[in-house]
C-alpha cells in the first residue's frame, strides 16, 4: 500500500463529513447536496481506492442516495465476478451514519432481492465458511446505522477510525484479504490463479447442479408434487429448452415452471418473464413488438417483456446465468400464429428479424436488428385443453417435450389429508449457485448408448409410421440425450431406473403427436400397449397391471384406447 495513501482517503472522508454536516436534515429529499459534499462521495473517494482496488477487477461506487437523499449514504466496492451493484452479491463497503460522524467498513450482502431469513441464513453461512478472527467478527450496533437490512447483511464489519493512521490500514487489508478469499472459494480459483480443491469452496455460493436439492426446495414450498415428475420436467429442460405442460387445470403446471425457474434465478424481474397468452393473439406482435410505422427509427416494444427479455438472455455478461419464459395457456389461440419464429428459429438456429432500423446501442429503449434465441433461454409453456382452447399441431409438439400432469387418486387423498399453506416466495434464488452449472450441463450435448433403448424405439418406431405418427432424427437424438441428461444428473437415493426414464422419453417424444378417429387407432394403440409388456391385453384391461415395464406409457395408451372406443376418436391431450 502507498505511502500516504490511508491519510489521503481520510482527508476526503473528513471532507465529506464538513461538508454534510447537517445531513440529517437532508435525509429523504431530493436536494442539491448531491452537487457538493455528494461529489467527494461519488467521485474524489472512489478515484484514490482505484489504485488498491483496480478498475480491471472491481467496480467502486460511491452514493448518497438515487434521486433523495439516503439514511446512510455509501462507497461500495465490488468485484467484477461477483456484481455490479449493491442490491445483490456480497462486496466491501464504507457506510456512513445519519449524522457522518462514523464511518464502517464492511462485508455485506446485498439485501434489496432476498427475504430477511435468507439475509440471516447467508451471513451466518458465511461467518461460518470464512471463519475469520476478530476485529472483523464485529457488527453494527450503532443506533445511528438506521437500517434493519444495513445491520443484518453485514457479514463482517468494525468502525473505521480516522484519526488512526496505523488500524485503518490494516483493517482495509483485512477486509480486502476477507473479500478476496470469499472470491477465490466462490469461483475457484486461489491467490495465484490456480484452481482450488472444490471441497474447500464455500457451500450454498456456488455448485454444482442438484436434481435432489431442487426437489428439497420445491418440496419446501409446500407444492406438492411426486419426485419422479419434478426430475422428469428438470431433465427435459436440459435436454431442450422448450417444455410444454399439459393436464387438468389446477394442476400445478404453472406453479412448477414458477417454483423451478425462481429458485434458479438471482433477479426474477430481469431473468423470468410471465406470459398470459390472449385469446386475440393472431402474430407475433405481443412476444416481439414491431416497427412503428408512422415514425422513422423507432421500434414498439410489447407490454408483455419478452424481448426484454430476450435482449438481455443474449448479453454477453448474461451468457451463464439461465433466462425463462414461461408462456401460459398457450393454447389460448393457435400457436403457429403467434410462436411461429420461435419455433423455427429453436430449429435452424438462426436469428429472428425484428426491423431494418438504425441501431444504437446507447439509446434508450434499444432494440437490435435481429434476435437469436440463446442457449441461456428456457421457454416453458403451459396449455389446458377445454372447449375455449386449440389443439396443438404435430409440428409444435415434435419440438419440445410434452410432460402431463394428472393427479392420482391416492395423491389427491394425501392433499386432501395434509393440506398445508404453500409458501410460494421462500424458494426465491434458492438454487442461484447452480445456475451456472444448470446453463452448463443444459449446454452438452452428449448422447447416451444404450442397446434397449435402440432395440425398443426401433419397435416404437415401425408401429407408428403404420399411422404416419413416425417419428424424425431430431426427435431420436432428443430422447437419446434426455437419457443421457437423467443418468448423468440424478443424484438422488432412488435414481430413476433405465426402464423409467425410456417410459418416460417415450410418454413425451413419441406419443403426444398420435390422435385420430377409433377406425385409425385403435390397433395401433392395442400394439404399442403390447410393447410395454403388460401382460394382459388392453382389451381386458381394466388398470395398468403392477409388473408393466412401462406403466406411464401403458396408462396413457390404455385412457387414449378407451377414448377411441367410446368417443370414436382420440388424442395426446384429454379435456
Amino acid at each position: 500500500m502507498r505511502a500516504g495513501f490511508i491519510k489521503e482517503l481520510n482527508t476526503l472522508f473528513s471532507s465529506f463529513q464538513k461538508a454534510g454536516h447537517d445531513y440529517e436534515k437532508h435525509i429523504g429529499k431530493g436536494v442539491s447536496l448531491e452537487s457538493t459534499s455528494g461529489e467527494v462521495l461519488r467521485k474524489d473517494i472512489p478515484q484514490i481506492l482505484k489504485e488498491e482496488f483496480p478498475a480491471d477487477t472491481y467496480k467502486i461506487k460511491g452514493s448518497i442516495g438515487t434521486g433523495r437523499i439516503s439514511k446512510c449514504p455509501w462507497v461500495a466496492i465490488m468485484h467484477n465476478k461477483e456484481t455490479s451493484s449493491t442490491k445483490r452479491g456480497i462486496y466491501l463497503v464504507f457506510l456512513f451514519s445519519k449524522d457522518l460522524s462514523r464511518v464502517y467498513l464492511s462485508l455485506a450482502q446485498g439485501v434489496s432481492e432476498i427475504t430477511m431469513a435468507e439475509i440471516n441464513e447467508n451471513r451466518e453461512t458465511l461467518r461460518g465458511e470464512l471463519k475469520l478472527e476478530s476485529p472483523l467478527r464485529r457488527h453494527f450496533n450503532d443506533q445511528l446505522i438506521d437500517s434493519e437490512e444495513y445491520k443484518a447483511g453485514a457479514i463482517y464489519s468494525n468502525e473505521w477510525k480516522c484519526k488512526d493512521e496505523d488500524y485503518c490500514e490494516g483493517l482495509l487489508l483485512q477486509f480486502k484479504e476477507a473479500y478476496e478469499k470469499y472470491i477465490a472459494l466462490k469461483y475457484g480459483e486461489s491467490d495465484d490463479g490456480l484452481p482450488i480443491d472444490p471441497a474447500t469452496k464455500v457451500e450454498g455460493i456456488e455448485s454444482e447442479f442438484s436434481i435432489k436439492a431442487i426437489i428439497d426446495y420445491i418440496n419446501e414450498t409446500g407444492l406438492v408434487y411426486s419426485e419422479s415428475l419434478i426430475k422428469r420436467f428438470a431433465f427435459s429442460l436440459l435436454t431442450k429448452p422448450f417444455v410444454i405442460l399439459s393436464g387438468l387445470a389446477g394442476s400445478g403446471k404453472t406453479q412448477l415452471a414458477l417454483a423451478f425457474a425462481s429458485a434458479l434465478v438471482e433477479d426474477r424481474e430481469k431473468q423470468m418473464c410471465v406470459v398470459s397468452v390472449g385469446a386475440d393473439w393472431t402474430n407475433r406482435e405481443p412476444l416481439l413488438g414491431f416497427p412503428n410505422a408512422l415514425q422513422q427509427n423507432q421500434y414498439v416494444k410489447p407490454e408483455s417483456g419478452v424481448l426484454d427479455l430476450l435482449i438481455e438472455a443474449n448479453r454477453t455478461e448474461n451468457a451463464e446465468k439461465p433466462f425463462f419464459l414461461i408462456l401460459d395457456e398457450m393454447n389460448m389461440s393457435y400457436v403457429e400464429r403467434y410462436f411461429a419464429d420461435f419455433l423455427s428459429a429453436m430449429e435452424s438456429h438462426e436469428s429472428i428479424s425484428l426491423w431494418k432500423g438504425i441501431v444504437d446501442v446507447e439509446t434508450i429503449g434499444y432494440v437490435p436488428q435481429k434476435v437469436v434465441l440463446p442457449k441461456n433461454l428456457f421457454i416453458i409453456g403451459t396449455i389446458n385443453v377445454d372447449e375455449t382452447t386449440y389443439m396443438f399441431s404435430p409440428k409444435v409438439l415434435d419440438r419440445a417435450n410434452v410432460i402431463e400432469f394428472k393427479i392420482a387418486s391416492e395423491e389427491m387423498a394425501g392433499f386432501l389429508t395434509e393440506m398445508q399453506k404453500v409458501n410460494r416466495n421462500g424458494i426465491n434464488g434458492k438454487a442461484a449457485g447452480m445456475a451456472k452449472s444448470f446453463v452448463k450441463v443444459a449446454a452438452q450435448m452428449e448422447l447416451a448408448k444404450d442397446e434397449e433403448a435402440v432395440t425398443v424405439l426401433q419397435k416404437f418406431f415401425d408401429e407408428l409410421k403404420g399411422v404416419n405418427a413416425e417419428f424424425g432424427y431430431r426427435s431420436a437424438m432428443e430422447i437419446f440425450r434426455f437419457i443421457c441428461q437423467a443418468k448423468d444428473n440424478d443424484d438422488t437415493t432412488t435414481k430413476l431406473s433405465t426402464d423409467e426414464i425410456l417410459d418416460a422419453a417415450i410418454m413425451q417424444k413419441l406419443l403426444p403427436k398420435l390422435h385420430g378417429s377409433r377406425k385409425k387407432l385403435v390397433p395401433i394403440l392395442a400394439n404399442l400397449w403390447d410393447l410395454c409388456d403388460a401382460g394382459i391385453g388392453i382389451e381386458l384391461a381394466e388398470n395398468v397391471p403392477p409388473k408393466t415395464k412401462y406403466p406411464l406409457t401403458a396408462d396413457k395408451l390404455l385412457r387414449m384406447y378407451r377414448g377411441a372406443i367410446d368417443n370414436g376418436f382420440t388424442s395426446f391431450a384429454e379435456a
